[in-house]
């Protein structure tokens, strides 16, 4: 669909991004957008992974956003941009938090109002490290605002299964 892009040792492809759903009320909105990360293989870092976003931006008017070095969604709008390698703490079984890297991608755009309707955005790409770029246990997904008043986000890891299915 779209031109792969090369930021920061990783490629970034374009599979697929339309708009979903329309008008749909602030208070019906999660907290984060919703995400699946997929592999096709046994989990090589140089397989591609496969990112599933459903992402809430507001339906108000968008101005540019500051950060073009990704992929481009909409005109100059809304961007999938990747911030790189990001210490993220996390909740763990026992209550506590543990730190953990995670490879920061957000869905960008920029908007100066507060929004009271939003459009539901299907986004789903795929990113492959440049030979000698570490893997990672995690990736952080987060629809940004240029202009925040908040911002949402969501961590996930890809399902690893062992030789029964677990």
């Amino acid at each position: 669909m779209g031109n792969p892009v090369n930021v920061n040792g990783v490629t970034l492809t374009l599979k697929d991004f339309r708009k979903f759903d329309t008008n749909i009320s602030a208070d019906n909105v999660p907290t984060g957008p919703l995400v699946n990360m997929s592999r096709d293989d046994s989990g090589n870092s140089t397989t591609p992974n496969t990112i599933t976003v459903l992402a809430y931006l507001p339906d108000n008017t968008l101005n540019p956003v500051d950060n073009s070095s990704g992929l481009q969604l909409q005109g100059n709008e809304i961007y999938l941009n990747y911030y790189g390698v990001t210490p993220t703490r996390i909740l763990n079984k026992e209550g506590g938090y543990d730190t953990v890297n995670c490879r920061d991608f957000r869905v960008e755009f920029n908007c100066d109002e507060r929004a009271t309707q939003y459009d539901l955005y299907y986004v789903q790409f795929a990113y492959q490290l440049d030979e000698g770029t570490p893997s990672v246990d995690m990736i952080l997904v987060r629809s940004e605002n240029d202009d925040p008043e908040t911002d949402r986000g969501t961590v996930t890891g890809p399902v690893v299964e062992d030789g029964d299915g677990n």
